[in-house]
């Protein structure tokens, strides 16, 4: 197999394992009326027929997409460029790679000694040992700071569509308005995450924060939180679509020319 192709599986599984857990919480959160997370949709979907096996899936499938990403951005896969923007973009590439990591982590814990994920704990316990180290307040409001950047660029997304410069061509016509309302979706709870930070920080106190945390802000506005869940619902969908038709290259010289 060349090289090329052992990535373009790499992000072929991952984008498949990612629609799951996407497709999953946004369901889950719409149908019981309460937050699912990234981490916490992992224990009812471990107690679904055949629950076991999609479980240790998941577990090989996050840990693709989070090498994938780490992958492209060293290589600059996406062509963002050596500029403070694009080494910022690269960054949050890196990022969301060893994130995926964690949750791979999770997925296999769940699997293999069955424990419970809880996206809330580690938060509190994140956040209680930042504001132990010298400084750890402005950490946190670091930190904040960063999701409010993710934020930023998921709107950005969902405004410009660019992601559609990583299809082919033979992507389906509606591939457009389904990832436009998955990243406007996600640009809300990476909000609600970032001031929920920047909140910790300010009052110099841990608390549980994550994606499951996140999503929860928004219980109080009914017809709002439903329209997220739909959205990361949709953004599910948007990740199966990514996981066929993503155009996967394997330098990003090539993609600069075709450019």
């Amino acid at each position: 197999m060349k090289p090329d192709e052992r990535i373009a599986m790499l992000a072929r599984i991952g984008y498949a394992a990612r629609a799951i857990i996407y497709f999953a919480l946004g369901y889950l959160s719409l149908a019981t009326g309460r937050a699912e997370g990234t981490t916490s949709v992992l224990s009812p979907l471990s107690r679904i027929p055949g629950g076991e096996a999609l479980t240790a899936a998941l577990a090989v499938g996050l840990a693709a997409y989070g090498l994938f990403r780490l992958y492209g951005a060293a290589i600059d896969l996406e062509a963002d460029g050596d500029d403070a923007k694009g080494i910022a973009k690269r960054a949050g590439h890196a990022l969301s790679g060893f994130a995926h990591f964690g949750l791979a982590y999770g997925a296999a814990s769940l699997f293999a000694w069955g424990t419970q994920p809880d996206d809330g704990a580690a938060g509190r316990d994140a956040t209680a040992y930042a504001l132990d180290l010298p400084m750890g307040w402005a950490l946190l409001i670091l930190a904040g700071v960063g999701f409010g950047a993710a934020a930023f660029a998921q709107a950005e997304k969902a405004w410009s569509a660019n992601f559609m410069r990583l299809l082919t061509r033979d992507a389906p016509h509606w591939s457009e308005i389904v990832g436009r309302i998955g990243d406007a979706a996600r640009a809300a709870v990476f909000a609600a995450l970032a001031w929920a930070l920047v909140d910790l920080g300010r009052s110099g106190r841990a608390g549980e924060v994550g994606f499951q945390d996140a999503l929860a802000a928004y219980d109080d506005r009914g017809w709002l939180f439903a329209a997220v869940a739909a959205g990361l619902m949709l953004f599910g969908v948007f990740s199966l679509v990514m996981a066929r038709y993503r155009d996967v290259c394997d330098t990003p010289l090539v993609r600069r020319l075709m450019a």
